[in-house]
C-alpha cells in the first residue's frame, strides 16, 4: 500500500474513532441523589396529607369547626418544613428544578393558608382540591430526587 492511499485511510480511521468516542460519551450535570432529602420530602408530604385528612374527618364548617385559629399551629409547622426543603435545595449546585418545585409548593401552601385565614373556614371541596394539588407537587419533588439517582447510575 502506498503512502498516498494510506494517509486518507488513516485519516478516515482517526475521524471515525473520534466520532465513536465522542458520540458514546455523555455529560450529565445533575446534582447527586440525596436520600435524606427524599426522606424529608416524604415526611413533609405525610404532614400535609395528615393535616387535610384530619381536618376533613374530624371537623365540619358548622359551629366554627374549621376556623383558621384551630389549625394555625399546624400551618406553621408545615411551613417550617417547606422552608427547610427550599433552603436545602437552594444550596445544592445544579438543583434549579428541585428548587423551583419547592418554591411553587411553598407559594401554594401560603396561598391556601391565607385563603383559610381570610375566609375563616374551609369547605370539603377545597380541602380535597388543596390536598390533591399539594400531593401532585410532592410527587414532582420525589420524582425529581429519584431522577438524580437514575442519572447517576451507570448505563450499560
Amino acid at each position: 500500500m502506498s503512502a498516498a492511499t494510506l494517509k486518507p485511510r488513516l485519516s478516515f480511521l482517526f475521524i471515525s474513532t473520534l466520532f465513536l468516542f465522542f458520540s458514546s460519551c455523555r455529560v450529565t450535570l445533575v446534582p447527586p441523589y440525596d436520600a435524606d432529602m427524599a426522606g424529608e420530602i416524604s415526611k413533609t408530604a405525610k404532614m400535609v396529607d395528615k393535616f387535610y385528612i384530619t381536618m376533613m374527618e374530624k371537623t365540619k364548617n358548622e359551629n366554627n369547626g374549621r376556623t383558621y385559629e384551630k389549625f394555625s399551629d399546624q400551618y406553621i409547622d408545615i411551613e417550617v418544613e417547606l422552608n427547610s426543603l427550599l433552603y436545602k435545595n437552594k444550596v445544592k449546585p445544579l438543583n434549579a428544578h428541585s428548587t423551583r418545585i419547592c418554591e411553587i409548593t411553598l407559594q401554594l401552601w401560603n396561598k391556601y393558608k391565607e385563603e383559610h385565614k381570610t375566609d375563616n373556614e374551609l369547605s370539603d371541596g377545597l380541602i380535597r382540591l388543596n390536598r390533591k394539588y399539594l400531593s401532585d407537587l410532592f410527587y414532582a419533588m420525589q420524582v425529581a430526587e429519584e431522577g438524580k439517582k437514575i442519572a447517576a447510575a451507570p448505563t450499560n
